[in-house]
C-alpha cells in the first residue's frame, strides 16, 4: 500500500470535490506546479486544523484562502534575517516563494512552518520557530503527513505529536455552516501501520 492509499484510509472518506480551476491560478501566479498528493489533501478536506494544530487552506475558499496566505507567509519569510544554514541553501540564506525556492504549503499553532522546493524530487521543509532552524524531509506530502499523525518526528528531533485515537478534524471558523464544527476519520488502533 502506498503512502497516499495509507493517508486516505487513515482519515476517511474525503468531504469535498477539487476545484481545478483554483488550482490552475494559483500555480500560475506562484510559477510552479504543486505536488498532486498535496493538493488530493486540500480539495479533499481542506480547509481545516488537524488533531487541533496543523492549520491547511484551499485556494477557492474565501476566507481561508491559501493563494493569499501563501503571499503573505512568502513575504514574512522574505523579511527575515536569517542566521542559520537551511539544506538546499548552504551558502546563502533560504529563499522564498519562486521556482527554485521555498513554497510555504501549510502551518501550525506551534510555531512551525511547512515547504516544499519545486522539483523531480519529493522533499518537505520544516522551519520549526522554537528551534530557529529547518529541517529537510526526503518524503512527499502524503508520506509526511502519514508518519506525522503516526507520531514520528516529522518537524525536527523531538517533535512527535501524536494523538491516540482517530484524526481529528476541525473546521476553520466560517468554513462551514455551523461554527466549532468538528469531526473523527475511522477508527484506528493505537500507532497502527
Amino acid at each position: 500500500m502506498n503512502y497516499e492509499d495509507k493517508l486516505a484510509v487513515l482519515l476517511g472518506n474525503p468531504l469535498h470535490r477539487g476545484d481545478p480551476e483554483a488550482w490552475i491560478s494559483l500555480e500560475r501566479e506562484l510559477g510552479v506546479r504543486l505536488r498532486d498528493d498535496y493538493k488530493q489533501f486540500i480539495d479533499a478536506y481542506a480547509p481545516v486544523r488537524l488533531n487541533g494544530h496543523l492549520h491547511f487552506d484551499h485556494p477557492a475558499h474565501a476566507d481561508w484562502n491559501l493563494a493569499q496566505w501563501i503571499t503573505e507567509t512568502v513575504e514574512i519569510y522574505r523579511t527575515l534575517d536569517w542566521d542559520l544554514s537551511c539544506p538546499d541553501f548552504a551558502s546563502e540564506d533560504p529563499r522564498f516563494g519562486g521556482p527554485d525556492q521555498l513554497i510555504p504549503l501549510f502551518g501550525s499553532d506551534r510555531g512551525e512552518c511547512f515547504f516544499f522546493k519545486p522539483g523531480d524530487e519529493p522533499r518537505i521543509y520544516v522551519y520549526v520557530g522554537a528551534d530557529d532552524d529547518f529541517y529537510r524531509y526526503d518524503v512527499g506530502f502524503a508520506e509526511w503527513l502519514y508518519r506525522y499523525l503516526q507520531g514520528e518526528d516529522m518537524a525536527g528531533p523531538n517533535s512527535s505529536a501524536y494523538y491516540p485515537g482517530p484524526v481529528r478534524f476541525d473546521a476553520l471558523p466560517y468554513a462551514s455552516k455551523g461554527k466549532g464544527e468538528f469531526w473523527f476519520g475511522p477508527a484506528r488502533p493505537d500507532r497502527a501501520e
